[in-house]
């Protein structure tokens, strides 16, 4: 295969890989989804362990196409995830589900005790004892998983009998062999002879023995011991598959069998204590190979024989757990038992240590290995489980998040993620902070996805004006209205704040970009105002938010005509449904479909008084604006061009012709005045409106903003609002005065243009209040050449007749 095909493979597999992953997302929501009530906690993190699994599985299927492929990072920490969920399975179902009951063993009640019986009584009543074991059991579920991809002993060798090729050199001493031993060869083939004698086996056969051992180490150390022997017969050696059953503690059934007749099977070994002693010795005589010296050790409890051959976080755990936990049996069986017990040797009872201790030694450790994988965030994360020590597991998931290293691992993240989930579910959660922390980075996560109904679920789980701000900061960048619904009903469904998220993401985009338009020198509408105007979408989807859609167009209005922007302004003006006011006014009355009408205010909060007042005057504003538009293009475009004068030198034709232009420019202009006196009535009406407006005046609120609560935090937003209120009356008041002017002066209505200034001057509406001296005195300018316009008509300086 070429470079570029090998590539493409590499591709594919990244490709299937990323798929796998990103289903994750989706399988931990659908087993939270399905098992969310508190009982049903342990089915979500079996589901959990099953989707890690089952990715994990997906992950090494396609991986298995190439040989000599490395695990990807991605997968190793799968599957350190798959095992940490195996191990909250496992210690939270023993800490959660203990029986309360304790049940002492007497001689006295009781008319044959074994090992076994005392055994079990202990695992029964000690949590601790039993949490040790399934903890071994947990790190031997992981090492078997890890061992199967492993190579099998079985591939090297077919089955045969013990040391075959010692046994074929011995009895073929007389011929001349193509391979013979290199030392001196064992003169008997009993288990024992290599020791006894001092002698060696054949090279060939030290080296099988080296793997089998090494093989029968891992089988052990998986917890695999069936596994084990049958190694051993596998390879012709059954005196080692029968010594690793002397640990077994003994037990009689028939001292409690009903069937008299029909005697059982004595379970394990009447001398096991003598077994252990010898199994002690066994594991330190340098003479026997240190893998078959391990295998004793971890049935005896000798952990410095253990230490040497571990070479991983996990398997010195191991070492250390199952050494603890032999001695916490072997002193409970000693003290209950009346039997004499061969005496262990003082160095056995001295490797007893408690959990904090263990740990502390892995973090010691001196295997460089070892210690650098003890400070591993997956392996802290178990550490901190196990010890039950939840507040410092909090710290070291902020000391995780503060690591950049991981902060930006989603798959991590969304593992973390769960774990506090889990922690919350079972009532043991501390230090919430850091678990917001920890949510709200998934969130974050699950934003860059996309997925709405994730973001939705996840963003629940936060408190709740996180939620309103992470889920609103999500909003902002979806344009799409298909989409925008979508996001809405997933919200709907994990019961978010809608309204208060809604109403967060126009605020946020309405103030994006809000100093840029201060440098545009252009009223044209640019892509930020579009986006700001669309955002008010966001406040149409519920008829219940038609007044927060009023306050906020409002104050979009607001920004646009203080910056010229009389376009957007009317475009974002139109975004609001025609029926709103009704809508947000049927609210507070009783009656349905009640006639928007400013008089109707009684029963109005005076948020909604002030957002329909606002709203009214801005549309009246805009009518204006447009009103004066259409004049003002009739006027200049529509008037009739006046004809050239008639050349003296005419000729007859000429003059006929002239006549007729003359007749149809005079029927032109005509039609023209006639419907500029429609069109100057219709303006002057709308200019006036703004000019006139009611209940205070344009812009006014009719009810005095100081109603609202001082101690809101509403308070600084309607006293800001107030401001720009007012400067928007300085700006747009003067340019209607304005306009109603150059109407009125270009239609010949001077006397008209001397009204204007009674209405400035006068006290019912205090225009003059709103004009700068610049701008009264430009204003009265133009209304004294209108007076002098006036005079030329003979009439006196305000129009009358003299």
């Amino acid at each position: 295969m070429d470079n570029s095909g090998v590539t493409g493979v590499f591709l594919k597999i990244e490709e299937t890989c990323r798929d796998a992953n990103n289903k994750l997302y989706y399988d931990f929501l659908h087993s939270i989804q399905n098992h969310y009530s508190e009982p049903q906690v342990f089915d979500t993190i079996r589901d959990f362990i099953q989707n890690c699994t089952d990715t994990l599985e997906t992950m090494r299927g396609v991986q298995s196409r190439i040989e000599n492929w490395d695990a990807l990072e991605e997968e190793l920490s799968l599957q350190s995830e798959r095992n940490t969920w195996r191990l909250i399975y496992c210690l939270y179902q023993n800490r959660l589900n203990s029986s309360n009951f304790c049940s002492e063993m007497s001689k006295d009640n009781v008319k044959y005790i074994s090992e076994k019986d005392v055994v079990e009584n202990l695992y029964r009543n000690e949590s601790s004892v039993r949490e040790y074991q399934l903890i071994v059991d947990w790190l031997e579920k992981n090492a078997s998983d890890q061992a199967e991809n492993q190579p099998k002993i079985e591939y090297f060798t077919d089955k045969t009998i013990g040391w075959e090729n010692t046994v074929y050199q011995l009895t073929n001493s007389m011929l001349e062999l193509s391979y013979m031993s290199s030392e001196q060869l064992v003169s008997f083939l009993d288990p024992d002879a290599p020791v006894r004698e001092g002698k060696l086996l054949h090279d060939l056969d030290r080296a099988d023995d080296g793997r089998l051992e090494r093989r029968m180490f891992i089988e052990i150390r998986c917890g695999n011991l069936q596994k084990a022997q049958a190694l051993a017969m596998h390879c012709g050696q059954p005196w080692r598959a029968a010594c690793l059953l002397g640990w077994i503690h003994h037990h009689d059934p028939n001292y409690k069998n009903p069937l008299i007749r029909d005697k059982l099977p004595i379970e394990g070994n009447p001398n096991r204590a003598l077994w252990k002693l010898c199994a002690w010795e066994l594991s330190k005589d340098t003479r026997i190979g240190q893998f078959y010296r391990a295998i004793y050790a971890s049935f005896c409890g000798n952990l410095q024989q253990l230490l040497p051959v571990v070479t991983c976080w996990q398997d010195a755990l191991w070492a250390y757990m199952k050494t603890l936990l032999d001695l916490k049996v072997e002193a409970e069986v000693r003290a209950v038992m009346a039997a004499s017990y061969t005496e262990m040797p003082e160095e056995y009872w001295q490797n007893e240590m408690t959990m904090d201790e263990i740990f502390k030694e892995l973090h010691a450790s001196k295997n460089s290995n070892i210690q650098e994988q003890a400070n591993m965030p997956n392996h802290l994360i178990q550490k901190y489980l196990i010890l039950n020590q939840i507040p410092q597991l909090m710290e070291e998931i902020d000391s995780i998040m503060e690591n950049s290293r991981f902060n930006w691992n989603p798959q991590f993240i969304r593992f973390l993620a769960h774990l506090i989930l889990f922690l919350r579910q079972v009532g043991i959660s501390t230090k919430d902070k850091i678990g917001v922390k920890v949510l709200s980075a998934y969130v974050r996560v699950l934003i860059d996805l996309g997925d709405p109904v994730l973001i939705a679920f996840y963003t629940a789980t936060l408190p709740q004006e996180d939620q309103i701000i992470n889920y609103a900061s999500y909003l902002e960048n979806i344009r799409d209205i298909e989409l925008r619904k979508k996001c809405l009903t997933a919200a709907d469904d994990a019961n978010l704040n809608v309204e208060a998220i809604t109403k967060l993401v126009v605020e946020n985009i309405r103030q994006k970009n809000t100093d840029l338009c201060l440098d545009d020198v252009t009223a044209e509408i640019t892509d930020a105002d579009l986006e700001k105007i669309d955002a008010l979408d966001w406040l149409l989807f519920y008829k219940c938010q038609r007044e927060e859609a009023l306050w906020q167009t409002n104050a979009m209005i607001r920004y646009f005509l203080m910056n010229d922007k009389i376009d957007a302004a009317r475009k974002a003006f139109k975004k609001i449904p025609s029926d709103s006011i009704t809508a947000v006014m049927s609210e507070y009355s009783n009656t349905s479909g009640a006639v928007a009408n400013l008089s109707i205010t009684n029963n109005l909060s005076n948020k909604a008084s002030h957002a329909i007042h606002e709203y009214l005057s801005y549309q009246t504003y805009l009518d204006a604006q447009e009103g004066f538009s259409e004049w003002f293009i009739h006027y200049h475009k529509g008037k009739p061009s006046p004809l050239d004068d008639l050349s003296p030198y005419a000729t007859f034709t000429e003059k006929v012709a002239y006549d007729h232009k003359k007749a149809q420019y005079n029927i032109e202009f005509e039609r023209w005045r006639c419907t500029m006196e429609h069109h100057t009535k219709a303006v002057k009406q709308l200019l006036f409106n703004v000019l006139l407006f009611p209940n205070g005046g344009w812009l006014v609120n009719n009810n005095n903003y100081s109603n609202f609560d001082k101690n809101s935090s509403d308070n600084s937003e309607e006293e800001n609002r107030q401001r720009e209120m007012e400067s928007l009356r300085e700006i747009c008041i003067p340019k209607i005065v304005m306009l109603v002017y150059s109407v009125m002066s270009e239609m010949n209505e001077h006397t008209g243009c001397i009204d204007l200034a009674d209405l400035l001057a006068a006290e019912e509406y205090q225009l003059y209040k709103v004009f700068s001296k610049g701008k009264l005195r430009d204003i009265f300018k133009k209304i004294c050449e209108s007076s002098l316009i006036l005079m030329d008509q003979k009439k006196d300086p305000w129009g009358y007749p003299r």
